[in-house]
């Protein structure tokens, strides 16, 4: 189970990074004005990547040769601008306007025609002292805000209450080209968020391995599994689907688990075998996180992978050790809960019109107690009803 968990996580922080640098629709605009469509993949904050179609042979265009671009889905809106100082590199619109507020990473940028791009960010300043080295911080961004508010009292009387948070600055720039009777291009709400919430059911199999650490002849591993059922519903929440490709899962599931261990050994009478079988059906809750790197593709499969974890309360755990040589099974009844799980998981959506199904396979492994442990690998299926779609 280790080395699935190693391959788990490896596999789901490759395809994350990966994700982040894919075709998406787009448009530039070049220096002339004309608008050109197709794919875009951005590279940096100073290249992107355009090709017009899926098959047609890319570029690469640099900040210096475009006035901007656009991702359509989901959208934003980015223009070429340079620093004093500085090469052109691009920045997200957050507000557009006379005056707008842009963004590049975690940093915030205002400009406008007459003073171009400034930077607005708090400076962080370290003192050695005799009590060590002592930080402050500068909120250097007021002062920036300050030099556009000095003709519009309404703002000016704001300026030291605004947070370099996007949402207190995108208010305070409304604000400042509210005064104006600017055009406002507001993106702080993006038209494209999708909201999901979802209702899921799903059946499937489980196939189901015990082990017993006790030392000496009472060690065993039971790995020759009964595939048993398992049936289940859940709810998903992904929080703006088309941006982050993230969906929140809360589940509850039936599962049937049985496995046997057959083995003999020289300390056993007449080399005769031992039999230990469980047979554990649990109701196990669980949550978790799945992550489809392609969500805005369209595609009729859509792969997800994603982490979990799970508490199984067990309906009974009946466990029989028989020595065949004595014939005398030792039945014990574990009353002590399936153990908190980690769980990995890999598997599509499948989109086919206005329906939704997945296939999933994932692989659990959870503590009991007294040296009991288990693991699990399930394969299901389902089908999810949309609840709420907003926009």
């Amino acid at each position: 189970m280790k080395h699935i968990a190693v391959l788990a996580f490896a596999l789901f922080f490759s395809i994350a990074s990966f994700a982040q640098k894919i075709f998406q629709p787009g448009n530039y605009t070049d220096k002339t004005g004309t608008t050109t469509s197709g794919l875009i993949k951005i590279i940096s904050d100073v290249e992107i990547e355009f090709k017009s179609d899926k098959k047609s042979k890319s570029k690469i265009i640099n900040a210096n040769s475009i006035d901007g671009y656009t991702i359509t889905e989901p959208f934003k809106k980015y223009t070429s601008l340079r620093l004093e100082g500085a090469a052109s590199q691009f920045y997200a619109y957050v507000i557009e306007s006379d005056i707008s507020l842009l963004e590049q990473g975690k940093l915030y940028f205002i400009h406008n025609e007459t003073n171009g791009l400034r930077k607005l960010e708090v400076k962080v300043t370290e003192k050695s002292t005799d009590q060590g080295l002592v930080k402050s911080t500068i909120n250097s961004y007021i002062g920036v805000l300050s030099f556009y508010s000095k003709d519009c009292n309404s703002a000016r009387t704001k300026v030291n209450n605004v947070k370099y948070r996007r949402k207190s600055l995108s208010d305070y720039i409304i604000t400042l080209n509210e005064c104006s009777d600017s055009t406002i291009k507001d993106y702080t709400i993006d038209k494209s968020v999708v909201n999901l919430f979802e209702l899921g059911i799903t059946a499937g199999l489980n196939f189901a391995a015990f082990e017993s650490q006790s030392v000496g002849i009472s060690s065993y591993e039971a790995n020759d599994s009964d595939s048993g059922i398992g049936i289940g519903a859940f709810v998903s929440f992904s929080p703006n689907i088309t941006k982050y490709n993230v969906s929140f899962t809360l589940g509850l599931e039936y599962n049937q688990k049985a496995a046997e261990s057959i083995s003999s050994s020289a300390n056993l009478p007449n080399n005769s075998r031992r039999i230990v079988t469980h047979d554990a059906p649990v109701l196990e809750a669980y949550v978790g996180t799945l992550y489809q790197p392609f969500y805005n593709n369209k595609w009729v499969l859509s792969p997800f992978i994603g982490l979990g974890t799970s508490y199984g309360f067990n309906l009974s755990h009946e466990i029989v050790d028989n020595i065949e040589f004595f014939n005398d099974p030792k039945v014990i009844e574990l009353d002590e809960n399936q153990g908190f799980s980690l769980i990995f998981r890999a598997g599509s959506f499948i989109n086919i019109k206005n329906h939704k199904f997945f296939v999933e396979a994932a692989v659990s492994n959870y503590p009991y107690a007294f040296d009991y442990y288990g693991s699990n690998f399930q394969i299901k299926a389902g089908y999810l009803i949309n609840l709420k779609k907003n926009r």
